[in-house]
């Protein structure tokens, strides 16, 4: 029987998925899930994936840029990751999926005490200048409710650069989920109640780390192995609560 074990041992190191060198996980300006802090990558979801290359033994690299070409290297790069992203069913097929992450749900906001900015659905915002973020799962999604560039909606390289615009009353309506909107005025030396949620919009898919589909199969059940092991482990509220004080 040895040769059989022997057989059977060979065998499957011949079909075991090579772990790579590196892992090149890529993310966009986002706090307070992902952010620069000086020369550092910081924030709720960049320390989770930390951890779960940690935990899963894996060499991973965290890069933090503009959401478009993010997202386009981790469909052109075979051993790489772009978070936080929502899973779509238009997305779905594009990447394996590990998740979800930390996310919150999305609000259009209007800067406090602006009584002349007052939609109720998205039909009335249309009458408004709103800003999006390039590429954004949320530029789609206004798009396919009417908004157009030129008319109603404004473009942006990410989600937090309109703030300035915003609280100069020269953007009518940021969106973002609350936990965001606060640190976005925060990083901008405004009070984290500056911006007042108007309507809830609706979910467009909660945030995942989104992996190349060449990803070796083995390492992305693994990592949602060890996620679901951190957030039973109550990892995830904490991050979370660090970062946010909620």
């Amino acid at each position: 029987m040895r040769w059989w074990w022997w057989f059977t041992c060979f065998s499957a190191a011949l079909w075991a998925e090579p772990v790579p060198d590196e892992i090149r996980l890529y993310t966009e300006h986002l706090p307070p899930y992902s952010y620069l802090n000086g020369d550092t990558v910081d924030g709720i979801n960049v320390e989770l994936m930390r951890l779960l290359c940690q935990r899963t033994e894996l060499n991973c690299r965290i890069e933090l840029l503009p959401w478009r070409r993010a997202f386009d290297n981790a469909q052109q790069q075979p051993y790489s990751g772009v978070f936080s992203t929502s899973r779509t069913e238009e997305r779905e097929s594009l990447f394996q999926w590990v998740g979800p992450i930390a996310s919150d749900w999305g609000y259009l906001f209007r800067l406090k005490g602006r009584n002349d900015v007052n939609p109720t659905n998205l039909e009335e915002a249309k009458a408004y200048r709103l800003a999006v973020a390039r590429g954004d799962v949320y530029e789609s999604y206004f798009k396919r409710h009417g908004f157009e560039y030129g008319v109603n909606m404004l473009d942006f390289t990410t989600k937090p650069e309109p703030v300035p615009l915003f609280l100069a009353k020269r953007v009518d309506l940021l969106v973002g989920s609350p936990r965001s909107v606060r640190s976005w005025l925060q990083q901008y030396g405004a009070p984290e109640d500056s911006a007042e949620a108007l309507f809830k919009l609706r979910n467009v898919g909660d945030n995942y780390l989104a992996l190349h589909p060449g990803f070796p199969a083995e390492l992305t059940a693994r990592l949602q192995q060890e996620l679901e092991l951190l957030r039973a482990q109550g990892v995830i509220q904490a991050l979370i609560e660090q970062y946010t004080h909620e």
